[in-house]
């Protein structure tokens, strides 16, 4: 074994060499990080269950989100997205419902006693107890989720669409005001949209409306605790299968032709109305035009929260000209009412009374507008 010895003179120049060399890095180390002050977060304000931490760090380069978990929204309703190289991946998110009614919060004296835990643990456990906690994980792709929850706000309302495979399933739209709140949901399941509001179950007013297609109309069925209640008919086009036991109505508006029916509702038919569907029809009847179930009602979703964005304030222009007012029976066969036939040589109209055709007129569709109207005024007037 060889040893080197160093003459004395160079250890101590060697060794000022390396204080200096220290003292320098720890000098560009500070500038570098004072530097980078604000490319660097620490979030100690939320909780995600799937990776429970302390501190959540992010990190910015040049200027945009890179790596780590960034806080958005806003106290009320608090999300994260998580970043890998500049591409975001994953949002966290918590259940609106679950936020308002508290559903995830502890029974303390029984969480400390089963625990057991020493002061530092109790310490850490207060500072933990009221973040929120992120249990609701989605999936981005190319900046779009695939796979998760959506969200969309306004003043007092959040909609919260649930994407699976890439395809909105659910939609829910929760309302806050003060000392008030409540759910409404929309379900596809199959061929079926499901509308009923979590939130009225709870008091004890179990609502639902089922919203599916009917040979050539759309029909929307209501019930109340399980009962039957009513329906609404909305068709696309002309048509001479008319819904059953209904009061109908057709009209014209941008060029095509539709129905509107309803049928039940010994009460005020408006106040059963979760989601205003019929308002959707009458302002953007090309909603309900597409075959495929999923397309429907994605586009019914987007009409919706535009309508509700709208308020109340605004109403859908009325049609621009009446076709026809008809009551129907049991098989969908005219019991009373009028309807303009529009013919390329000879337009012309006819009137119904207890099943029979009591009358039929030439004339074109300007002029049965005032006829139209006649009519109405006589059978609201019985």
């Amino acid at each position: 074994m060889t040893i080197v010895r160093f003459p004395l003179r160079y250890r101590i120049k060697s060794e000022v060499r390396i204080v200096l060399l220290l003292a320098w890095c720890i000098f560009l180390s500070n500038t570098i990080n004072a530097q980078n002050m604000n490319d660097f977060v620490e979030n100690r304000s939320f909780l995600i269950t799937e990776k429970p931490q302390k501190v959540y760090k992010s990190y910015y380069k040049d200027g945009q989100p890179y790596q780590g978990y960034f806080s958005k929204g806003n106290i009320e309703f608090p999300r994260v997205d998580y970043y890998e190289n500049g591409v975001i991946k994953f949002q966290y998110s918590l259940d609106v419902c679950q936020m308002v009614l508290g559903a995830d919060t502890f029974d303390e004296s029984q969480e400390v006693e089963e625990y057991q835990m020493n002061e530092e643990e109790y310490d850490e456990y207060l500072k933990n107890k009221y973040k929120p906690r992120l249990n609701i994980k989605s999936v981005y792709e190319n900046g779009k989720i695939i796979d998760g929850y959506e969200y969309e706000e306004m003043s007092s309302t959040i909609f919260s669409k649930k994407i699976e495979n890439k395809k909105i399933t659910e939609l829910h739209i929760d309302v806050f005001a003060m000392h008030y709140y409540q759910r409404t949901s929309m379900i596809l399941k199959g061929d079926t949209i499901i509308i009923g509001s979590p939130t009225l179950a709870v008091e004890g007013n179990k609502f639902q409306v089922n919203l599916l297609k009917k040979d050539n109309y759309w029909e929307i069925q209501y019930h109340m605790n399980d009962e039957y209640i009513g329906s609404k008919y909305f068709v696309i086009g002309e048509t001479n299968h008319l819904p059953k036991r209904s009061i109908f109505f057709m009209y014209d508006k941008n060029n095509s032709t539709y129905g509107y029916g309803t049928s039940g509702f010994q009460d005020n038919l408006n106040s059963f109305d979760l989601i205003n569907i019929t308002n959707v029809f009458f302002d953007k009847p090309e909603v309900f035009e597409p075959d495929e179930m999923d397309v429907f009602f994605r586009d019914l979703i987007d009409a919706i929260i535009a309508e509700t964005k709208r308020g109340d304030e605004t109403y859908p222009k009325e049609p621009e000209k009446y076709r026809g007012y008809l009551e129907t029976g049991d098989h969908g066969d005219i019991v009373a009412g009028i309807r303009f036939f529009e013919k390329e040589i000879d337009s012309y109209y006819e009137e119904y009374k207890e099943g029979d055709k009591v009358k039929k007129e030439k004339i074109d569709l300007i002029n049965f507008q005032k006829v139209f109207k006649n009519y109405l005024s006589k059978v609201r007037d019985k």
